[in-house]
């Protein structure tokens, strides 16, 4: 069957996801190398078209193509598909059950596990599924009122263009790299073009005649110019990208100096700390030990002048009131005389002898009234009547000023 875009589209269309009508349909293909380029552009555009289902069968469709060309170390749908097959993947991806996404991801992950496209190639796809997961996870939080995971998309891959769960600072450089992978794909398919146009002009045992040789050197320099222009382009995407790279390490060099300095400046800070904290304690212990020291050492006038200063440094205790009141004087109450230490009066020899003979017994002792002046001598007269009249068993006189006094013993 001759090869034609109605052809491409029949075969497209009626692939089914039996072994075998995948592996038919890929090797008719790969007989057609020569179409490559055109063929992956009629299967971009069937997957537009085609359901769920449908998409999933050409995605197998790719995976065989492409897997039997690297076996086969065959580059042409290979450089064919390596610039579309990003958006393809994502077209196939989106609004698919589960289900279905389950086995594309199962499809890609074998890619990464065999390198069947470039680095830059393959996370570009993962990138872009990552993204269609994170635009479904959006939605649902917003849906439901919740925030979306920190995170989520970040972790896969920089080409994501700078999404809502990237730090500011990292902006630049997810832009950057976005760009750098379409340049550089760009650049790899128009390599791998030219290297091969290259190669069937100068690699051939037979030459044509001079005029289509001649047309097909003009086809190869539009060729080569555009693999130039191509590869100065992904140059230009690169150096950019290094240049934002080289910015954030520059800022993140002069925070790690910053934060060394304040390492340094809180090391010396802990330092003088510990170094005052033990003066503190060292002073501590030697004001515990002079106490200690002085009385050891001091004696008794030590103990003294410890307890002085003691006594000094203490409060003194308020002063108590006696609970007893205070003694009252002897001639106030005559019973308090043998209670109180009072010295006995000083009499003369004459007032001794009275006294000595007023403690003998009176009883059957009868005395005569006579002048005993010897007795007496001395005394004053008053003090004499007193004790004259005592022993005559009469009163006592009294006088005027004992008489208006008011104390009745």
């Amino acid at each position: 069957m001759a090869y034609s875009d109605d052809t491409v589209l029949s075969k497209l269309s009626a692939l089914n996801e039996t072994q075998e009508g995948i592996v038919t349909a890929a090797n008719w293909i790969l007989f057609h190398r020569r179409m490559a380029k055109r063929t992956a552009e009629l299967w971009l555009q069937r997957m537009k078209e085609s359901t769920s289902h449908k998409k999933l069968n050409l995605i197998y469709l790719a995976n065989e193509v492409v897997q039997q060309s690297k076996a086969r170390k065959r580059q042409d749908f290979l450089t064919a598909f390596s610039p579309i097959i990003a958006e393809a993947t994502e077209v196939a991806y989106r609004n698919s059950t589960p289900d279905i996404q389950n086995k594309i991801r199962r499809v890609i992950e074998v890619w990464r596990q065999r390198a069947i496209f470039e680095p830059d190639v393959q996370g570009s796809i993962e990138q872009r599924l990552d993204d269609v997961d994170k635009g479904k996870s959006s939605a649902s939080s917003g849906a439901t009122g919740r925030k979306p995971l920190l995170g989520g998309a970040f972790g896969g891959s920089f080409g994501g263009g700078g999404g809502s769960s990237a730090p500011l600072e990292f902006t630049p450089i997810l832009n950057s790299h976005k760009g750098l992978m379409l340049k550089n794909s760009s650049a790899t398919i128009a390599v791998s073009s030219a290297g091969s146009e290259y190669q069937k002009q100068f690699d051939s045992d037979t030459l044509p005649v001079a005029p289509v040789y001649a047309a097909r050197l003009s086809s190869l320099l539009k060729t080569l110019d555009s693999a130039h222009i191509a590869v100065k382009g992904a140059i230009e995407a690169r150096e950019t990208h290094i240049r934002n790279l080289e910015r954030l390490l520059s800022q993140n060099k002069a925070s790690l100096e910053k934060d060394k300095n304040t390492l340094k400046d809180i090391v010396a800070k802990h330092q003088r700390t510990e170094t005052t904290k033990q003066e503190v304690e060292i002073m501590i212990l030697k004001g515990m030990d002079e106490p200690q020291n002085s009385q050891t050492n001091g004696g008794g006038g030590g103990a003294a002048g410890s307890s002085a200063e003691h006594d000094a440094a203490s409060p003194k205790s308020p002063e108590v009131e006696a609970l007893t009141p205070p003694g009252q004087p002897a001639y106030d109450n005559p019973r308090s005389s043998a209670s109180t230490s009072v010295l006995p009066p000083q009499f003369h020899q004459g007032a001794s002898e009275l006294l000595a003979s007023l403690a003998a017994p009176l009883s059957g002792v009868k005395r005569e009234k006579r002048d005993e002046p010897e007795v007496f001598e001395g005394l004053d007269d008053d003090v004499a009547d007193m004790f004259r009249n005592e022993q005559m068993g009469s009163p006592p006189k009294r006088s005027k000023i004992e008489e208006d006094d008011e104390y009745h013993p």
